[in-house]
């Protein structure tokens, strides 16, 4: 009986407490400052807060060409048995790529490591869809040939790619390659 006689005061004043917190002046004084700001001026501050703290976004491709520029880096010696040709039907892709910046900037770092490559446009290759840039590296008379300088040169340098036939330079779905 005690327990709930106490609770039941308990819960009389915290109910007197919140009637009276209710009525009180001081909320009438502060009610009529916080309506008299004008509500164009509060999204305003909002908005330039933000855009004056949050640092400016750079693409992650951006970062690395921007290290890339300001450390050039020298050409690496190849030490291959093989060398590339300035003609053959056998190529060696490394990589696909969405632009043609993108492309570019890894025609740039093999040129850069001494290997001739460069940019195929295609269609819709393979489950892609749209126009992909293939990076290409060649040109190598045999199919043993480009494996080997793929071995020997490009795994080294971080590069994985596949033998395929340049005649596939423009078509969507590679033909017949074989794997490095």
């Amino acid at each position: 009986m005690k327990l709930q006689t106490v609770s039941l005061i308990g819960v009389i004043a915290l109910s007197c407490s919140l009637l009276s917190a209710c009525g009180s002046k001081e909320e009438e004084q502060t009610t009529p400052q916080a309506e008299a700001t004008p509500a164009a001026e509060q999204p305003a501050a909002v908005e330039a807060a933000p855009a004056e703290e949050e640092p400016a976004l750079v693409p992650i491709q951006s970062l690395s060409e921007t290290e890339e520029k300001s450390a050039p880096a020298a050409p690496a010696p190849i030490s291959s048995s093989i060398e590339q040709g300035s003609s053959g039907p056998f190529v060696i892709q490394v990589s696909i790529q969405p632009s043609r910046r993108a492309a570019n900037s890894v025609v740039s770092r093999l040129s850069d490591q001494g290997i001739k490559a460069y940019v195929a446009e295609v269609e819709n290759p393979g489950e892609l869809e749209g126009t992909f840039y293939r990076v290409r590296v060649g040109y190598f008379s045999t199919i043993a040939n480009a494996q080997q300088f793929g071995k020997e040169v490009l795994a080294p340098q971080g590069y994985a790619g596949w033998v395929d036939n340049r005649k596939n330079d423009r078509i969507g779905q590679p033909g017949a390659s074989e794997d490095m």
